[in-house]
């Protein structure tokens, strides 16, 4: 192998930004990024870029409110070892490793506004065409779970990973490391670190590096990895129906009354489905029970946060959690024509009013149920359709076209939920549509998490007080 440095530069962010912090301007208010940013090469040869503050603080909280629930045991595939046929079209042998003890999610392309102007800017920064950005690799190391020596492919040209928060200021632990370069870099929210994956059309075997274990907290970040073929394909734009040539559908009128659950489709392609009445008054009131029950998540968003109105999840109902939450998800699996194991766990939502904002779910099919006692609507703009819920009234639609071969991102299934107007006295106000978002997934995702324990980010903390500051943690399930 290549000789190795004995001497380690550590490469952190906030020393090389520091003398430029009070020179970054006010945030932009739709994106919370900094006035200016800056880029400093920390290695010359092989080129290694680092941007801080590329993601804004709100931009990383978003992500990871995205995907809270989706995670699952990451896998190590055979990039480096299968033909470019084979990679372009995802034919890889992925498979749980005792050298890789993390946890990932993939994002859906343009799974809102807000991915999706990350996914251009990270275009921009790579030099490279939107078209071959694989899907957001979302990661997630707890105490003690990391990521050994690996290479990220000759298949793929350019790697930008993204730290989205911070560990302790005393945990030395959690860096990347590139053994053969000596360098190492700590974690620092918003911060991207550019590299290359190869030299000419031969892989560059000095890029080998690795995910160190965090010892005190729980790390998070994003892998952003650019192919050699075009891999992010989006439906074809059309434009939004203005709100007067809306078709408006009344999804209670669908019902024939009977006590079986019946889908009516509403749109052929893509399949646009609603089922009335999908849940009883009473399950309604039960599940907003539980709701009432959680702590207010709205408390995370700050009233200057720029995504602010994007849908709030006030609770993440744990899988098969009651009698009823089994059941139902036993229902929509139903309805879903897939597995039950597919299926993430449910999420009671404050519904975005904010076009962009609602999030689609990171799986290829998603449902929404109404939960608000008033009458509530769903349009969707570029389908030119308006459907009014009842309480209970199920929605559910794709967000992947498989007309052909390639995986299509199906965004004519974007989708609003206006605010509900109330008057009270003499008094109006806007409140969010209240429902249940569920998620079907590309793989049987309760079974993939079923095979290594999850440590929550409570859990980390009373493992780290009880080993105590010095001792060094093993990987849990490892």
């Amino acid at each position: 192998g290549l000789p190795r440095p004995v001497k380690i530069s550590l490469v952190d962010t906030a020393e090389l930004a520091g003398a430029e912090e009070s020179s970054l301007g006010d945030a932009d208010p739709e994106t919370g990024l900094p006035g200016q940013l800056s880029a400093y090469v920390v290695v010359k040869d092989p080129r290694m870029t680092v941007v801080p503050h590329f993601f804004s603080a709100p931009e990383c909280d978003h992500l990871l409110q995205l995907v809270e629930g989706s995670w699952i045991p990451s896998l190590v595939g055979q990039a480096t070892h299968t033909s470019e046929e084979d990679y372009g079209k995802g034919s890889l042998e992925n498979t749980l490793s005792k050298t890789r003890t993390s946890w990932s999610c993939m994002i859906r392309y343009a799974q809102d506004s807000v991915v999706e102007r990350l996914e251009h800017r990270l275009s921009k920064l790579a030099g490279m065409p939107l078209e071959n950005l694989e899907r957001m690799n979302m990661v997630r190391y707890a105490p003690g779970e990391h990521f050994d020596e690996h290479h990220d492919g000759k298949f793929r040209p350019v790697t930008i990973f993204v730290y989205l928060n911070e560990l302790p200021e005393d945990d030395t632990a959690g860096e990347t490391f590139f053994p053969v370069l000596g360098v190492s870099f700590k974690p620092r929210r918003g911060t991207a670190v550019m590299w290359f994956n190869v030299v000419g059309d031969m892989e560059d075997s000095r890029m080998l590096h690795a995910g160190l274990a965090p010892s005190k907290a729980v790390k998070y970040g994003v892998n952003c990895f650019f192919n050699v073929n075009e891999m992010r394909h989006l439906a074809q734009f059309t434009p939004d129906a203005p709100f007067e040539d809306l078709t408006t559908v009344h999804v209670s009128e669908l019902s024939s009354k009977s006590s079986q659950v019946v889908a009516y489709r509403l749109c052929p392609n893509p399949k646009l489905i609603a089922v009335p009445g999908f849940l009883q008054t009473a399950e309604c009131f039960a599940l907003l029970e539980l709701a009432a029950c959680a702590k207010h998540r709205g408390q995370i968003l700050a009233s200057r946060n720029p995504f602010a109105n994007a849908t709030r999840t006030l609770r993440l109902l744990k899988t098969a959690e009651t009698p009823l939450i089994k059941e139902i998800e036993e229902r929509l699996a139903g309805v879903a024509g897939l597995g039950v194991d597919y299926l993430g766990p449910l999420r009671l939502v404050a519904a975005s009013p904010q076009p962009g904002l609602n999030n689609r779910g990171c799986g290829p099919k998603t449902a929404h149920v109404c939960l608000s006692k008033s009458r509530s609507q769903v349009i969707f703009p570029k389908l030119g359709v308006r459907l009014i819920l009842e309480e209970g009234d199920l929605i559910m639609w794709p967000n992947v076209n498989w007309d052909t071969e390639t995986a299509v991102e199906d965004i004519r299934t974007v989708c609003t939920h206006p605010a509900i107007q109330t008057a009270h006295s003499r008094n109006q106000a806007e409140l969010p549509t209240l429902g249940i978002d569920a998620f079907f997934h590309d793989n049987p995702i309760r079974e993939q998490q079923s095979r290594r324990h999850f440590v929550t980010e409570e859990e980390a903390a009373e493992i780290v007080n009880s080993l105590g500051t010095e001792q060094e943690l093993a990987a849990p399930g490892a």
